[in-house]
């Protein structure tokens, strides 16, 4: 592994791991005490969750330094010819071409190029009726 790649990840992983298990240490090792209050309990929750938080940037540092031929690359794709890979194809077209508004029935009759400027509404001259006789 190059620790020339994704040194910003790698920086961010290692920072969160010293000042997580600082805390965490300080907060177990040192009797830390403000007004009659422990604050051990603080900073070893805190040390914990910096630790825990450290390991997106490991992730990242580490995915991000894989190295894949172009060999290996142009096998795996090819590979994928199989029924598995056919059935997402057929899934992922008939979700992309799925009108937005599906629970809508009244829209599927729209066209995608169609563009409404104005709401038209389907009642008018019956609102306009109950409108005058409510008047």
């Amino acid at each position: 592994m190059a620790l020339e790649r994704c040194r910003l990840a790698l920086l961010f992983a290692v920072f969160m791991d010293l000042v997580g298990i600082t805390s965490l240490l300080v907060g177990i090792f040192a009797e830390l005490q403000l007004n009659g209050q422990d604050f051990g309990d603080l900073l070893i929750y805190t040390g914990a969750i910096l630790v825990f938080l450290s390991l997106i940037g490991w992730i990242f540092w580490y995915t991000g330094n894989i190295e894949i031929s172009l060999e290996e690359l142009q096998q795996d794709y090819t590979a994928k010819d199989g029924t598995l890979a056919r059935l997402a194809r057929k899934i992922s077209r008939h979700l992309s071409h799925k009108d937005v508004s599906h629970t809508n029935r009244k829209w599927q009759n729209v066209k995608r190029e169609e563009k409404v400027d104005t709401l038209q509404l389907s009642r008018t001259k019956d609102l306009k009726k109950e409108v005058e006789e409510r008047l």
